[in-house]
């Protein structure tokens, strides 16, 4: 690199991450830094100082080591990154994704060129063995550091390493090749099945308050092997940048939810995440956490945020309220109010045995009224209820008037209750 960077006329530094989790790692570092002294080379040097690191370390400590690198690029302004992963690499990365099980999309592997902080993760290795590279640097004299790590089997990937690629080249002397070619093959295939599921995640995938909705409507209506990628993509794109961890287990598992005539069922995931699919629609949520009942009490002239996406406001007929500038564009719902009402009003959600009176002579229990309506599970929680002061429910909004709401000819008009929703 020092050569091309001479050649070419390029800008040339180097970034090094002491783990500290070898002895060795002491000596790394300062040859590393002599070295780039000597050869006028910038260094750029961090140590990971993490107090606990016995959890998760490979996942951690490599998101140190690239949180690092991106902001060496983008402070110092560097377009390129290049690391040294090897053919060698490549296959004990895949093998190790077919061992524990993986999507089809991640057996591509270690990819050779990808996008990365301010330009470009570059890795120039993968088309060489790694006895390749060492046989350069022993010709060369470049100074070679072995992982001392690397020589104990009690890794997953060091047991690959040690046991089964050795005999898999020895099978087959163009097995590196034949892996790089499997990975090359896996990333076109996914990109023709991108090409046809991402439109139908961008059209079907909306985003909302507590995770996405999915329309299942035409999901449902769809091969197998379209509902199976369209899952796939959408835990890729949802979940799993949460830190979920999803199986194929899991998939299979929605896949028969979603194929399944039961209007409501509900999956469970880890970390409290849950898929709740309610008619024609299916909710990746997070579980909320037990709150104390809310319970709002609302005089005249006054208004509220019930949410971030719902404001109530009750008016006199006389006086109109002055309305947040983020609330006037939101879908209005109204109800006018008569002297019959007794004020105030109270505001909360249904509570079990809540009936709403529908004529002068029936009254139905909301639950059965939200059954009735096919009104999924996540909206009838959060529905609200308004009642009068002595307890009779007068309005649900957006689902349904009360009987003892409706004014008579012969009512004077005095207060006008408004309900605006952020669609």
């Amino acid at each position: 690199m020092q050569t091309a960077a001479k050649k070419d006329q390029l800008n040339l530094a180097v970034a090094h991450v002491n783990h500290q989790l070898r002895e060795e790692s002491i000596v790394e570092a300062e040859y590393l830094k002599s070295y780039c002294q000597e050869q006028k080379l910038p260094y750029y040097y961090k140590e990971w100082t993490a107090i606990d690191k016995t959890t998760n370390i490979e996942a951690r400590a490599r998101k140190f080591r690239y949180d690092f690198f991106a902001e060496t690029m983008n402070k110092e302004e560097y377009s390129s990154l290049f690391t040294a992963h090897h053919g060698d690499d490549q296959a004990e990365t895949i093998l190790m994704k077919l061992t524990r099980g993986s999507s089809l999309k991640n057996l591509v592997g270690i990819k050779d060129r990808q996008p990365f902080a301010s330009g470009d993760l570059i890795r120039p290795f993968l088309i060489f063995s790694k006895e390749r590279l060492e046989k350069y640097a022993k010709q060369r004299r470049i100074m070679y550091f072995e992982d001392h790590s690397n020589q104990s089997d009690k890794y997953v990937r060091n047991r690959l390493r040690h046991q089964v690629v050795p005999v898999l080249k020895k099978e087959n002397p163009q097995f590196l090749q034949h892996i790089a070619d499997f990975s090359e093959q896996i990333h076109l295939a996914d990109d023709i099945i991108q090409s046809v599921i991402t439109p139908k995640y961008n059209g079907w995938v909306t985003k909302t308050k507590t995770g996405w909705a999915i329309q299942l409507l035409e999901l449902k209506a769809e091969r197998r092997s379209i509902q199976t990628f369209f899952l796939t993509t959408l835990f890729q794109k949802t979940l799993i940048p949460e830190g979920i961890t999803i199986n194929q287990a899991q998939i299979q598992q929605f896949l028969i939810i979603l194929n399944q005539s039961a209007p409501q069922l509900t999956m469970d995931l880890e970390n409290g995440w849950q898929i709740i699919k309610e008619y024609d629609v299916a909710y990746l949520t997070k579980k909320q956490s037990d709150q104390k009942e809310q319970e709002f009490y609302l005089y005249v002239n006054e208004q509220i945020f019930l949410s971030e996406s719902e404001w109530l406001g009750l008016e006199s007929s006389k006086n109109k309220l002055e309305q947040p500038d983020v609330v006037k564009n939101w879908q209005e719902f109204s109800l006018l109010i008569t002297a019959e009402t007794s004020l105030p009003l109270i505001v909360r959600h249904r509570k079990a045995g809540d009936r709403i009176s529908l004529t002068p002579d029936l009254t139905k229990r909301l639950n059965r009224l939200f059954i009735d309506q096919k009104i999924p599970n996540l909206q009838r929680e959060q529905a609200w209820v308004i009642l009068s002061s002595d307890n009779n429910i007068i309005w649900v909004p957006q689902f349904a008037y009360s009987h003892l709401s409706i004014p008579k000819e012969t009512d004077k008009i005095l207060y006008r209750l408004l309900y605006k929703i952020k669609m």
